[in-house]
C-alpha cells in the first residue's frame, strides 16, 4: 500500500512538473511573440519612413511595394503607437496573422477590408487591427473613448503611394455589435466621408468590436524635404 502511495506521489510530481515546464514554455512563447511585433514594427518605421519638416511623415512606398505589393498606404496618428502599412489582401483571412512582409505574426497587419477601394475613395474605408494585450497594433485604440484624449489626439493621417495624404478628424470611439451599419461594405457612390478603425475586444461573446469614427477633412500633396 504504502509503495502504491509513493508511486502515485512520483507520477503526480512528474505531471505537476510537467505542466510547469509546459506553461514556463507557452509564457516565453507568448513575451517572445510580442516583442518580435514589436520589433518587426519599429524596424519597418525607422526603414521606410522619414519625418517631414511640417510633421506629416514621409513613406518610401516604392521599397515597400517591392517588399509586398498588397501595402496600399500608411496609417498615422501623431503622439501614439500608430504608424503602420496598411494592407489589402485578396480576402479579409490574409493579413490575420502575417506582418507587411507576409511572413506569420500571431498579431497579424493593420488591414483594409477587401470590399473598401485600396485608394481610399469610398464614402466609408474600414480598417482592422488586433487588440493586443501589449497595447501594440490597435491595442490602446480604446483610449479615443476618452474625450479628452479624442481632442488630444484628433489629427489622423493616411499616407497614399501617390503622394498624397488625407487628413481625418477623430470624431468619436464607441464599443458597437458586428451587425452594425459600419460594417456594411462597400459604401460607393459619393465623395470620402469617414474612416472607420476597428478591433476586437474582451466580449466572451465575440460579437462587440471597439472603433474610431474618422471624419475626412481633406487630401493634401506632401511636401518632401528637399522642396
Amino acid at each position: 500500500m504504502k509503495t502504491t502511495l509513493n508511486l502515485l506521489r512520483i507520477v503526480l510530481i512528474i505531471f505537476l512538473l510537467l505542466v510547469i515546464a509546459y506553461s514556463g514554455f507557452k509564457i516565453v512563447n507568448i513575451f517572445k511573440d510580442y516583442h518580435d511585433v514589436t520589433v518587426a514594427n519599429e524596424e519597418a518605421e525607422e526603414k521606410y519612413v522619414s519625418v517631414n519638416t511640417d510633421g506629416i511623415p514621409v513613406v518610401d512606398f516604392e521599397q515597400l511595394s517591392a517588399v509586398n505589393p498588397d501595402i496600399v498606404a500608411w496609417i498615422y496618428i501623431p503622439d501614439t503607437n500608430v504608424s503602420f502599412p496598411v494592407l489589402r489582401g485578396s480576402d479579409n483571412a490574409t493579413y490575420l496573422h502575417n506582418d507587411y512582409r507576409g511572413l506569420y505574426s500571431f498579431a497579424g497587419s493593420i488591414f483594409m477590408d477587401v470590399n473598401c477601394s485600396a485608394d481610399f475613395s469610398d464614402i466609408e474605408t474600414m480598417i482592422y487591427g488586433h487588440n493586443m494585450h501589449n497595447g501594440s497594433m490597435f491595442g490602446r485604440l480604446k483610449k479615443f473613448e476618452d474625450e479628452d484624449y479624442r481632442k488630444a489626439h484628433e489629427e489622423v493621417y493616411i499616407l497614399l503611394p501617390d503622394g498624397h495624404y488625407i487628413e481625418y478628424k477623430a470624431a468619436s470611439g464607441e464599443y458597437i455589435s458586428i451587425e452594425n451599419d459600419v460594417y456594411l461594405l462597400p459604401k460607393t457612390g459619393g465623395d470620402p466621408e469617414t474612416m472607420v478603425l476597428s478591433t476586437c475586444t474582451d466580449d466572451s461573446s465575440d460579437t462587440i468590436r471597439f472603433v474610431l469614427i474618422c471624419k475626412y477633412e481633406g487630401k493634401h500633396k506632401i511636401k518632401k524635404n528637399n522642396n
